[in-house]
């Protein structure tokens, strides 16, 4: 018995750095596990709340309704889709600086080459900071809702997606356009109400 103790310690002294980087990959998964049920759970509680308030028992009836109340539920669940997509970035870096501070790297230098190194990806991948900017602002000024039909040139359809990047559209022959947030130069929105 002393001898399997004697073992397994040294087992487990000989691979601390394999077990403490599998711990880091599981709070990540379980992390973002966590966050997304959480998420869920708001964004329902949010559109229940908004179909009782509507006297419905399918989002899809409180267009007929009252047409703030689905923009509420378009909105939140945009959010919510653009937030974990946010999550999962924020997780992944965290969980990969991590790592590397387990094998060893320096990383304070890394953080440091990485500020080095994003101003210089910042002046040439514009294009996707831009993209990112865009997508943020549009949804929180509530130009653009999942389920909302839109014209936005060359897509013409309803939103099937919002990401921090890409806006998805399904235009009416079934092609799904995928539209980079920063190239929106216009949205012709059909589904905002008069004011």
């Amino acid at each position: 018995m002393t001898n399997d103790f004697s073992a397994w310690n040294a087992w487990v002294t000989d691979n601390q750095t394999l077990i403490r980087i599998t711990l880091i990959l599981v709070a990540t998964v379980i992390a973002r596990f966590v966050l997304r049920v959480a998420g869920s759970r708001i964004i329902g509680q949010v559109v229940s709340g908004v179909k009782r308030a509507a006297d419905v028992t399918e989002a899809r009836q409180i267009r007929n309704t009252v047409h703030a109340q689905a923009r509420i539920v378009q909105r939140t669940r945009t959010l919510g889709a653009v937030l974990g997509s946010l999550t999962n970035w924020v997780l992944g870096i965290v969980a990969t600086i991590m790592i590397m501070g387990e094998l060893g790297f320096e990383v304070t230098a890394i953080i440091a080459s990485a500020g080095i190194i994003g101003a210089g990806l910042a002046l040439g991948a514009q294009d996707i900071v831009r993209d990112i900017l865009n997508g943020v602002f549009m949804v929180f000024e509530d130009q653009i809702g999942v389920g909302d039909k839109v014209d936005l040139g060359e897509a013409v359809g309803t939103v099937e997606e919002v990401t921090i990047r890409v806006t998805k559209i399904r235009d009416a022959k079934g092609t799904l356009w995928f539209v980079r947030n920063g190239q929106i130069q216009r949205v012709a929105s059909k589904s905002q109400p008069k004011k």
